[in-house]
């Protein structure tokens, strides 16, 4: 009788495939080992900790949203590009709101660029900034 040697040779996926599974296995066997020590340690009454829960409202600081909007007002102001006449910024709850109308889009882009620029610290900034057409008046 011949003997064959059988040469088993696994592709890359499967051995992925392979080791995934013994993964899983393992943590299948040690997943119940840690809850039933987990329920252990919580029966014991003297070592168990008292639950703190910490509760808080969050207000809007008034004072500081109004510097923001001042000092986002001024930026836009003061660069040399953009034409902020018709820009309103409102802030609520450090949220910088930009609200009116610009001559094109590289303006809003302009805006976005200046204010993420100077001010790297606020959370966002809403752009509900509208294009103007370009429609002449003397039809």
């Amino acid at each position: 009788m011949l003997a064959y040697a059988y040469v088993f040779r696994r592709t890359p996926a499967q051995m992925i495939d392979a080791s995934t599974m013994v993964a899983w296995m393992l943590v299948a066997l040690l997943v119940p080992v840690r809850v039933q020590a987990a329920e252990h340690n919580s029966s014991s009454g003297s070592d168990a900790l008292d639950t703190i829960v910490v509760q808080g409202d969050r207000y809007a600081d008034a004072a500081r949203d109004e510097q923001l909007r001042v000092a986002v007002k001024t930026a836009l102001h003061d660069a040399p590009y953009f034409y902020d006449e018709h820009v309103t910024v409102t802030v609520r709850g450090g949220i910088v709101y930009l609200e009116g109308w610009v001559l094109d889009f590289g303006d809003v882009s302009t805006a976005l660029r200046i204010l993420r620029k100077r001010f790297p610290r606020v959370k966002r900034f809403v752009n509900e900034l509208e294009v103007a057409r370009g429609d002449s008046d003397d039809g």
